[in-house]
């Protein structure tokens, strides 16, 4: 096995201060260096890359499936240029998420928003090169032309986590609800936001960063149940964890692209031990169903009532739905049986 990376940085000098990204091997491994430049870096990509895959094929008549993470467009065009060379190469694509109106808002406008959506046009075009599709949800069935083409939903994985601790330096009277994450108004964290304000027998906490952090900023100087940490490490994100008695993502039902998406913070804060509550997004596979606790109404008020209906059980069975929310992602959802299920999935291209 064969691994080609390209160091994930945003552009120089803006986004990343180095111009030079440097190249560099060791055995079954190839870092794709370039200068930092839009443009240039995409093109040395896709042409290194279409180097190295053809380079790796030619080797042995065995080396013929290549799996490719993300839509990315300068390794989905080099495996339709090394198909070109190589006809009987195999190519799988991991799809995590779809372009344009499909997917979440990047927020560019004028002459950044058509180039974008010009290439997102081209790499929904560029997955006819390929063999295989892992999606995120089977909803992307209907509007990938991968139609008579292998494929299969893979919504994630998750290490498993040793332990959840408490800390008694976020120690409280009052029942905690735990966000971790993005904070943009368009996965709900306004509506989140306007729900507590209306709450004053429990607390929310939140973590991250994201348009509307200064918001979060405020309603922890304004609202006395409200406490916003900003950015923490893992560790201390484990540690809140450990002192919620609910984690929540108020990410709803708005939106084309929510068919198409399943949050990792689902797997995150099921691994925890700690009931989840969300909205039941249609990327959302069923057999998540008993693990989840599901907000029933949109809008601050129905985040109001699912908050007061959960806190209003017992605690042992709060704890009893944490408990099997955990159990199932680590015994179903581990790297070890997700991998498994993966290569089950190659083999058979």
């Amino acid at each position: 096995m064969n691994l080609i990376n390209s160091l994930p940085v945003g552009i120089f000098p803006i986004r990343y201060k180095k111009l030079v990204l440097p190249s560099w091997r060791e055995p079954g491994f190839s870092e794709l260096g370039s200068l930092n430049l839009p443009g240039l870096k995409q093109w040395a990509r896709q042409v290194k890359a279409t180097k190295a895959i053809v380079n790796w094929a030619r080797k042995s008549a065995s080396n013929r499936q290549v799996l490719v993470y993300t839509l990315y467009l300068p390794y989905m065009q080099a495996v339709a240029n090394a198909k070109k060379q190589i006809p009987d190469l195999k190519a799988t694509v991991i799809v995590t998420d779809l372009p344009n109106e499909l997917g979440i808002s990047s927020g560019r406008q004028g002459l950044m928003k058509r180039l974008e959506h010009a290439m997102g046009n081209k790499r929904t075009e560029l997955c006819q090169a390929f063999d295989g599709f892992v999606l995120l949800t089977h909803q992307m069935e209907e509007v990938l032309p991968i139609q008579g083409k292998n494929s299969m939903v893979m919504e994630g994985l998750i290490l498993p986590q040793a332990k959840v601790y408490s800390s008694p330096m976020y120690s409280t009277d009052h029942p905690v609800v735990l966000y971790t994450g993005t904070l943009n108004r368009e996965l709900g964290i306004g509506t989140l936001l306007d729900a507590f304000k209306g709450l004053s027998n429990c607390q929310l906490w939140l973590c991250g960063a994201g348009d509307m952090q200064e918001e979060a900023r405020q309603a922890d100087q304004t609202s006395a149940n409200i406490r916003y940490f900003g950015v923490v490490s893992q560790e201390e994100a484990i540690a809140l964890q450990g002192n919620a008695d609910i984690l929540i993502n108020p990410r709803s039902r708005a939106g084309l692209y929510t068919r198409y998406s399943f949050p990792s913070k689902t797997l995150e804060y099921m691994r925890s031990g700690r009931p989840v509550l969300c909205y039941h997004l249609e990327g959302i596979p069923r057999d998540y169903d008993p693990y989840l606790v599901y907000i029933r109404k949109e809008g601050a008020q129905g985040i109001r009532e699912a908050v007061e209906d959960l806190l209003a059980l017992p605690k042992t069975r709060r704890e009893e739905i944490g408990k099997a929310a955990q159990t199932y992602v680590q015994n179903e959802k581990n790297p070890r049986v997700q991998c498994e299920k993966l290569v089950r999935f190659l083999r058979g291209i």
